[in-house]
């Protein structure tokens, strides 16, 4: 549209004559059109190999994610969001503008992001020009790998997905989520990272980026599906379910503590059983120069370590059992190629887990959620041994009554006995020691408390408590959620912990004290 004039009249107005002044001319500004943008947002994904991530790239639909058109000064001025296509549309009032695809989705019940900095502030975004042609309306954005926001983009759309399993087994919504990553910034590990500033309902994730400069031969985990999946999953059984792990690393080949064997190994069966297939695999660097972490089948009887309580491999085998199988056409029915004769589906096994939850001192491990599903009558009890023993897994996993094999309950006023082995080896539950947090080199114990009172837990230790002869071990108190309430890690022959706690239940850890160790004990737990 072309500026137009108009021809201001002014009429003065005096006591004695009135005159005409000549036509004054002014230049107004149109107002500006709109531009219409119809848009398509892509990424690159890469897929598993035995060497490594691939070096071809997949372009994927962005879904769901934000798409803001903003001015040089960093005001937004329109705001959309891509659908399941990876669309978006437009109308842009300022030809200054730029496109800003951010990894964030706030739709559908969903608040998800992806971000540069550890506490949650700054999304993964990334600026494109308009098209110069002033009459063009479509742009189509394809982001490449060698962009760090094809990464993010890659990360996001996988949480996603886990974020509408979720939705989809339970008719709930997970609450606000973001991952941590960059390139070259989480070197050491994976972790989950629960609610990083405290209170603020917004709970989190890191992962692994790898060494800066080398994708190609570190490990990265944004196109890692099954890790992305199973450190959301972490959140998700956080925050909708229980949490019975102490923390540590979890390596295969070793029986570990049941808490934790049961919350890392429920976690990997949470993103195979999203992804709707059994292989959980794990990448290090790009083909040829990468590698595989880790390649593992969960319908099939891993090769790694023995089985039994504290095998992170077996509850992972044991649930996709549980899970898989079904009619063909039924929702959210997985593959099973073993004929296990149980197939209760995901949605239900989750359930489980969020039953158990409900039930009073709920601190979970595989043989007592085993136990609640035939106690409950979700599974059969039979059904369950026969897909045991054809596992390879142990038939004493399924109690055969309520009393728990772990953690192993203590009364008010009890002392009871045990013993801390991190150096036998083979060790007494089978498989090589691990210390600081294997299967014999912790035991725990769960106490219930009537009321407010001030909590006595004493660890008689039958040896120095000290290095020089390994018998270093150490008390602790926490809570159903595994929060640390007290410790006492001394290097004498007692340990104790004096700690006023509310009514409820509370769980005992007695461990090595990180280093190999071996000792008897007895433990005793007095209130007042």
């Amino acid at each position: 549209m072309k500026p137009f004039h108009v021809a201001l009249a002014l009429a003065l107005l005096g006591s004695g004559c009135a005159s005409l002044p000549s036509p004054v001319t002014a230049t107004l500004d149109p107002t500006p059109v709109p531009r219409p943008i119809a848009g398509r947002v892509l990424y690159a994904a890469r897929h598993a190999t035995v060497t490594g991530a691939s070096r071809e790239q997949t372009l994927r639909p962005a879904r769901r994610v934000g798409v803001d058109a903003v001015l040089p000064s960093g005001e937004v001025l329109v705001s959309g969001m891509t659908d399941d296509d990876g669309v978006f549309a437009l109308r842009i009032p300022d030809s200054r503008a730029v496109l800003r695809v951010r990894a964030a989705i706030v739709a559908d019940g969903f608040d998800l992001a992806v971000t540069r900095d550890p506490f949650g502030a700054q999304e993964h975004a990334l600026d494109v020009p308009l098209p110069t042609d002033p009459e063009a309306q479509a742009i189509e954005i394809s982001i490449g790998d060698e962009s760090e926001m094809a990464g993010a983009l890659h990360l996001l759309d996988t949480v996603l997905t886990g974020a509408r399993a979720v939705h989809a087994w339970t008719g709930e919504y997970v609450p606000p989520f973001y991952a941590y990553w960059g390139r070259g910034v989480t070197t050491e590990w994976s972790y989950y990272r629960a609610e990083r500033v405290a209170g603020s309902g917004r709970y989190s994730v890191e992962l692994l980026g790898g060494e800066p400069g080398r994708q190609t031969t570190t490990d990265t985990d944004e196109h890692d599906e099954a890790i992305i999946l199973h450190e959301f999953g972490h959140f998700v059984m956080d925050v909708m379910t229980t949490d019975s792990s102490h923390g540590g690393t979890h390596p295969g080949g070793v029986l570990i503590d049941p808490g934790l064997a049961w919350e890392e190994g429920r976690a990997s069966w949470f993103a195979c059983a999203v992804l709707r297939q059994p292989l959980y695999v794990d990448t290090i660097g790009i083909e040829p120069s990468g590698s595989l972490r880790v390649a593992a089948n969960l319908e099939t009887q891993s090769a790694e370590g023995p089985r039994g309580m504290g095998s992170e491999a077996g509850v992972e085998e044991i649930l996709w059992d549980l899970s898989d199988g079904g009619p063909p056409d039924a929702p959210f029915t997985l593959p099973d190629t073993d004929n296990d004769g149980v197939a209760l589906g995901p949605a239900a096994v989750f359930a489980a887990m969020r039953g158990i939850a409900r039930e009073p001192g709920a601190y979970p491990d595989i043989t007592s959620f085993l136990r609640y599903l035939v106690r409950t009558q979700v599974a059969d009890g039979l059904a369950i041994k026969q897909l045991l023993l054809a596992g390879g897994h142990p038939e004493a996993m399924l109690p055969l009554d309520d009393t728990p094999l772990w953690p192993l309950d203590i009364t008010l006023g009890a002392t009871v006995g045990g013993k801390i082995d991190s150096i036998t080896d083979p060790s007494p539950s089978g498989g090589p020691p691990r210390p600081g947090n294997g299967r014999d080199a912790v035991q725990a114990y769960r106490v219930h408390v009537p009321t407010a009172m001030w909590l006595t837990v004493r660890l008689t230790i039958f040896g120095s408590g000290g290095q020089s002869d390994r018998t270093d071990v150490d008390l602790e108190l926490r809570d159903l959620r595994a929060n640390p309430l007290g410790a006492s890690r001394g290097e004498g022959p007692s340990e104790q912990i004096v700690q006023h706690v509310q009514p409820g239940w509370y769980v005992i850890y007695v461990r090595d004290g990180g280093s190999p160790n071996r000792a008897g004990y007895e433990l005793s737990v007095t209130g007042r």
